[in-house]
């Protein structure tokens, strides 16, 4: 390297990664089991759950009316995950109102719109490529926040994984860990408004941001 080259800052080397890769919600069964697999070997690899003759690892809230599930492609190869619910609907429940329903009432009080991203998992191939999946990752829970409009943003994370989502995106605990359907480790509830994320992520990670036009791409037009 010439000795005057300007080393790529870490914001910049992850925008070029984002250059090739695509998004998408996956909407057919192939894509789903896909997913499901994945979920599966993650999950498995990392000791959050026990083997399955199927290989596969999913549950009620996949088929959920308000269930939306993204994967993450380098190619035609999914790279990483992630399932949203939101109370988008009179109703409408998600995972976390099981678990943390007392922390989460003030919250549903107010009739705002939440999403509740879960089953944040990432390929163990490419887990290895450095911090630029996750961050990739996350950004599907910025865009999601944005096209549905949300007001608050959910996250339901390891305890290890509490201080990473507050230096991140801004999240703060509402409850302590406690014990979450089908994982072996308990779970925090975080939470954070879309004020905080757009100062917060966009601020230190522009590449976060994401435009109307992608969001519609992905998702579908707007409804609002």
């Amino acid at each position: 390297m010439n000795a005057h080259q300007r080393v790529p800052t870490f914001n910049e080397k992850v925008a070029e990664v984002l250059k090739t890769v695509t998004y998408r919600v996956a909407r057919t069964e192939e894509d789903r089991d896909a997913i499901f697999s994945l979920r599966y070997r993650g999950y498995l690899l990392d000791g959050g759950i026990s083997p399955n003759t199927r290989e596969r690892f999913q549950d009620a809230w996949d088929d959920a009316d308000n269930a939306v599930i993204m994967g993450m492609y380098f190619g035609d190869r999914l790279a990483s995950t992630v399932r949203f619910h939101t109370n988008n609907a009179p109703g409408a429940r998600m995972p976390a109102m099981d678990t943390f329903g007392d922390a989460l009432e003030p919250y549903l009080a107010e009739g705002k719109l939440i999403i509740d991203p879960t089953r944040f998992v990432i390929e163990p191939e490419f887990a290895r490529m450095g911090p630029d999946l996750p961050f990739l990752t996350l950004r599907m829970i910025s865009m999601a926040a944005e096209y549905f409009g949300a007001t608050y943003v959910l996250a339901t994370v390891r305890s290890e994984h509490v201080v990473m989502y507050r230096r991140v995106i801004g999240h703060r605990p509402i409850s302590e860990p406690r014990t979450y359907p089908m994982l072996s480790r308990k779970i925090v509830c975080m939470i954070t408004d879309i004020d905080t994320l757009r100062a917060t992520a966009y601020g230190r990670h522009p590449f976060l941001q994401s435009t109307p036009e992608e969001r519609a791409a992905i998702f579908g037009p707007a409804t609002t």
